[in-house]
């Protein structure tokens, strides 16, 4: 008899912690809010076809000096978004967007040729820490704390960004340089997919009641690579099931994006069982699109399986865009019905 009310107890306690461990989704359409778009959120959160929003914001603005905390920005979004009953995905950038006292606190600093027709297109010499460098996982583990601190309770926030070892933008899974510039810095993807581990537990434990999204990428020093992408992904949702939503940063009306490409396949061939979301590329293309092209990109993301989609909030001040971000929205509620 004692046996069986231990097996009872057991059985009990495990199915509480299993339901107790479903963390709600963000789906719908989310405007990306950076720092010096802050002040669009107030009229961005009375639109009715945003679900709510992505703040992106540079660790360099978040923690400017070493324990001086700006969380004025985070609380204008989370505020915004609260009295409007939108949701909040947070994400805090390092990268290139870490202040310099990071440096004099022992962080290792890599240098390397940035060349890209994206996010500041051209060629310029670039630094940002080396992405596996104990001090930088350090300090920003420290930063994941103190964050949920303060917000992991708040029920408006309903997702965390994992960033950290990402060299341009501290939020893409990749490490897209010249093979000699890995060597020199000792590159190899176990130590990277090891410092994507440690940021991962670090914000799961500093936010334990939000969704971890993460960013999937392919793009490696010897080519495209989806072996460490996959390797993090498959790790992460075996320890975290539901609790990971997969992000892909390329969304695209243009007929590359498709199931047979693998920047595609690596976020899409796991959708089944775990959510995945997409970020709208436009805002960083060299031709931007027209409202007609715009639509088709969100259509696609739709198809291929996103629950949710990402777009710049400035793209909601051409409208037409803006109507096409509402046409797309009201036709996907009412495939929901």
């Amino acid at each position: 008899m004692k046996l069986w009310s231990i097996l009872y107890l057991f059985l009990t306690v495990s199915g509480i912690a299993s339901c107790a461990g479903e963390i709600p989704g963000h789906s719908g359409i989310y405007a990306v809010i950076r720092g010096g778009s802050v002040d669009r959120v107030e009229a961005a959160a009375k639109l009715p076809y945003i679900d709510g929003f992505t703040l992106y914001l540079g660790v360099r603005a978040l923690v400017p000096e070493k324990g001086v905390y700006d969380w004025s920005r985070v609380d204008r979004v989370i505020k915004a978004a609260r009295d409007n009953g939108k949701k909040v995905n947070l994400g805090f950038l390092p990268g290139r967007w870490v202040p310099d006292w990071f440096y004099d606190e022992g962080v290792q600093k890599f240098r390397w040729i940035h060349e890209t027709d994206l996010v500041d297109p051209g060629r310029h010499d670039a630094a940002a820490p080396v992405p596996w460098d104990p001090k930088l996982l350090e300090l920003l583990g420290e930063i994941c704390r103190e964050a949920g601190e303060r917000y992991a309770g708040d029920p408006a926030v309903v997702s965390v960004q994992v960033t950290g070892p990402a060299l341009a933008n501290g939020l893409e899974t990749n490490f897209n340089v010249r093979p000699a510039e890995a060597e020199a810095v000792g590159y190899t993807p176990e130590k990277l997919i090891s410092a994507w581990q440690t940021m991962f537990d670090a914000t799961a434990a500093a936010f334990p009641n939000q969704r971890l999204s993460w960013c999937i990428h392919d793009m490696f020093p010897n080519g495209r690579d989806a072996k460490p992408g996959r390797a993090i992904r498959d790790w992460a949702y075996r320890k975290y099931g539901s609790r990971l939503h997969l992000l892909a940063c390329y969304l695209t009306h243009e007929p590359w994006f498709r199931r047979g490409n693998q920047a595609v396949d690596i976020w899409a061939e796991r959708n089944a069982e775990i959510p995945a979301g997409l970020q709208l590329i436009n805002i960083y293309a060299i031709r931007k699109y027209t409202p007609e092209q715009l639509e088709q990109a969100l259509r696609t993301g739709i198809r291929e399986g996103a629950d949710y989609l990402e777009i710049f909030i400035e793209e909601l001040s051409d409208p037409a865009c803006a109507a096409a971000v509402e046409k797309v929205r009201n036709d996907w509620k009412g495939m929901q019905k």
